[in-house]
């Protein structure tokens, strides 16, 4: 079934006329609080909203009329809605269309655009629908895009629509709307998700929001630098805070060795929670130019749902220009898996910035990170782990081109620039770590200082202010490994010297640091110089999917 939806919006000041009362379409016009088959739509109003005046059209696609008394139902609602609160709308499996909204019945200039079938349109007055272009719109019938002169990622002015929690076929979240995570959606297997760029997704605090991509599912998730994707609170903005809704969770089947159905944190042990199995090139889909922020919830110690989420995610995804900000536990914690992600960048994170565990197998290159407050304990910018019986496959990391910035004071406890151990293995290069207590542990079997599990080279350790390296005293949980001399062999080209940068929005250095080509499978090998960022003219954390705010 399709239904299209066309809004004028009235002016500001509402009359006598009852802006509250409730709507509710179907193919026989049923409430839309009953169970209703996967082919209807139904929406409710939402009273905070404007007045709107609206028509509706309805059918059946493929060819099939609806029955009369949809007809008959649907004139008798149109003729009684002079005005109109719509927010927020309930989608049960279908493709929608939603016309862009206009001061009258002609078609406007361009805008924040409608949709065409499941591609949104440019302008404010018209719509392609069912594969015929309307006025002022560019919509085919499900194909088309945005075609967008600006992004207002405030979400006024747009209807909002609750995502259904069971996610079975294809399935676009257009920009015309503001998307609501109000339980766990769980994009199932066979189906993808695909979002446009300029959209809002917001998540709700109870029931806890928050995105599941099963084994087998896929998100197509890809904005631009000034057009980003933005999972947020649905909190107002100055009560937003960490913790507001859930997280975004991306399950795979490449190996862990914990093994192939392992439950995720966070969540019940289902089928659908689950990750793990034997194919290492998996895909899980594309993240490209999002912001995930005010999210993660802990259920218990160890528990926790983070920003960003992996489970034996496969090398067939593609990850690059994600910022987690201001999440209640980790920025990103891998579990297993392996493939390689770009241009990450983490603010505030409750816990630590990048966690890795369970035997992830990639490379990562251009990460960012700053804590503002001592969210947790400990928060500390790498936490890598691996597995002291041996268990395969060991995590191994290939790590280049690191800025990493603590709080610069003391927290609760000792907060680390990187916490490596229980047999990790590969290598960190390029890296800038300043403002936390202390700037590298080590921690179990990590390997003798002249033939180290893990390789630091062309690392700067600056400003950390009780040990700005490591803790010599240190020796009881890492069988006498002596941090300080493996850090400091001439050959590696770490130091302590001052890089220029200044913790904050902007990190970038002034002028360049000079490091080593990075060396590594899927590095970028132009990128000789420490640290995240070349120089103060470094483009790569400009644009609006970029946001420090606090709330």
């Amino acid at each position: 079934m399709w239904i299209a939806l066309r809004s004028h919006r009235r002016a500001a000041t509402r009359s006598a006329l009852d802006c509250h009362r409730d709507v509710s379409i179907a193919s026989a016009a049923r409430p839309v609080t009953e169970t209703l088959p996967p082919t209807h739509v139904g929406f409710t109003h939402w009273r905070q909203s404007p007045c709107v005046k609206t028509s509706v059209v309805a059918g059946i696609a493929g060819g099939q009329a609806p029955h009369p008394s949809a007809y008959r139902a649907l004139s008798e609602e149109v003729q009684e809605m002079k005005m109109l609160s719509i927010a927020r709308l309930v989608v049960f499996g279908v493709p929608l269309a939603m016309i862009g909204c206009g001061d009258s019945d002609t078609p406007g200039g361009g805008g924040t655009g409608g949709s065409g079938g499941a591609g949104a349109g440019a302008g404010t007055g018209g719509s392609g629908m069912a594969g015929s272009p309307g006025t002022g719109g560019m919509g085919t019938g499900g194909m088309g895009g945005s075609t967008m002169t600006g992004c207002d990622l405030t979400g006024a002015g747009l209807a909002e629509m609750a995502i259904a929690n069971q996610i079975t076929a294809d399935t676009t979240l257009t920009n015309d709307t503001v998307w609501i995570l109000s339980d766990t959606t769980y994009v199932n297997s066979g189906a993808t998700l695909t979002i446009e760029p300029c959209t809002i997704i917001k998540g709700t605090k109870s029931p806890l929001g928050t995105l599941v991509v099963s084994r087998g599912g896929m998100i197509d998730a890809v904005g631009t630098a000034d057009e980003p994707i933005v999972f947020t609170s649905d909190q107002a903005a100055g009560s937003r805070a960490p913790g507001d809704w859930g997280g975004v969770i991306l399950l795979g089947r490449a190996p862990n060795f914990k093994g192939t159905d392992v439950a995720i944190e966070g969540l019940a042990d289902a089928p659908e929670n689950q990750y793990g199995g034997t194919d290492p090139a998996n895909s899980s889909g594309r993240l490209s130019y999002v912001r995930i922020e005010y999210s993660g919830f802990e259920l218990s110690a160890g528990n926790e749902i983070n920003g960003l989420t992996m489970g034996s995610v496969g090398s067939g995804t593609q990850i690059d220009h994600v910022m987690v900000s201001n999440t209640l536990d980790d920025g990103f914690e891998w579990f297993g898996g392996g493939f390689t992600a770009t241009h990450l960048v983490v603010n505030n994170a409750g816990d630590d910035m990048f966690d890795m565990d369970q035997g992830f197998v990639g490379t990562l290159q251009f990460l960012y990170g700053r804590q503002v407050n001592n969210l947790s304990s400990n928060p500390n910018g790498f936490e890598c782990d691996s597995s002291n019986s041996g268990d395969l496959p060991a995590t191994n990391v290939t790590i280049s081109n690191v800025t990493l910035c603590g709080t610069g004071s003391a927290g609760l406890d000792v907060a680390f620039g990187a916490v490596l151990r229980e047999n990790l293995q590969g290598s960190y290069q390029n890296m800038v770590i300043t403002g936390f207590d202390i700037g590298i542990d080590a921690r179990d079997d990590a390997g003798t200082p002249a033939a180290p599990k893990v390789t630091i080279t062309d690392a700067t350790f600056f400003g950390n202010f009780t040990n700005n390296i490591a803790d010599p005293g240190e020796t009881d949980n890492d069988m006498g490994f002596d941090e300080l001399a493996w850090i400091n062999e001439a050959n590696r080209n770490n130091d302590e010297a001052d890089p220029g940068v200044t913790c904050g929005v902007d990190p970038r250095p002034a002028a360049q640091v000079a490091g080593s080509a990075p060396v590594g499978a899927g590095l970028d090998t132009s990128a000789a110089y420490r640290g995240a960022f070349a120089d103060a003219s470094d483009p790569w954390m400009t644009g609006a999917w970029v946001d420090f705010s606090t709330n």
